[in-house]
């Protein structure tokens, strides 16, 4: 099914979005290929043009015999510009926890123009963007986790020169570790 975009709430999608680009197999002769990402552009075209969305439902790849009842998750197949389609779940009946939110009137009472207009003024101060750009926004998260995963190389605090062990000295050998075909570890 075909959805028109403006009537897709991004509330009922949910879960990592996956990308879906024409194939660039190697094992496909060069015509194919060819042909594949013209149809595979010229999808993007027409959903983009349409401002459509399509609706899909996945149908499971095995059944086997014990299988009474069959889960079918439904996505949207969104276009982009960068001639890739974007996939997301979509919810569905089960999903939907029950609510009694009103809708928003289409007008205003009258009694509350004074809101309002404060309010539209508000909004009108605000710089629109015509399009979202997350390379335009820092919000510091990779110093914190910079500075809350590393930890410094622990520094020993120099021993008195009493309680040091002398470098020079050769180290001395248990005699029960020179019996051949034995082995010891000290603690």
């Amino acid at each position: 099914r075909a959805l028109k975009s403006e009537g897709v709430c991004e509330s009922v999608l949910y879960g990592l979005p996956f990308i879906i680009k024409p194939t660039s197999c190697w094992q496909l002769d060069w015509d194919e290929l060819e042909t594949n990402q013209h149809s595979f552009h010229a999808l993007c075209h027409s959903l983009l043009k349409r401002k459509w969305m399509l609706l899909a439902r996945q149908e499971p790849q095995n059944t086997g015999p014990n299988w009474n009842v069959v889960v079918h998750p439904y996505y949207v197949i969104v276009p982009s510009d960068s001639a890739t389609l974007l996939v997301k779940a979509v919810a569905i009946r089960e999903l939907l926890l029950p609510s009694a939110f009103p809708a928003l009137l289409a007008e205003h009472p009258e009694r509350k123009t004074q809101v309002l207009s404060s309010k539209q003024s508000a909004l009108n101060n605000l710089e629109v963007e015509v399009a979202y750009n997350p390379l335009h926004l820092k919000s510091n998260l990779y110093k914190y986790l910079k500075s809350s995963l590393y930890k410094p190389p622990h520094r020993q605090q120099p021993q008195p020169r009493e309680q040091r062990p002398e470098r020079h000295q050769p180290r001395q050998v248990s005699p029960v570790c020179e019996q051949p075909g034995r082995a010891l570890m000290s603690p």
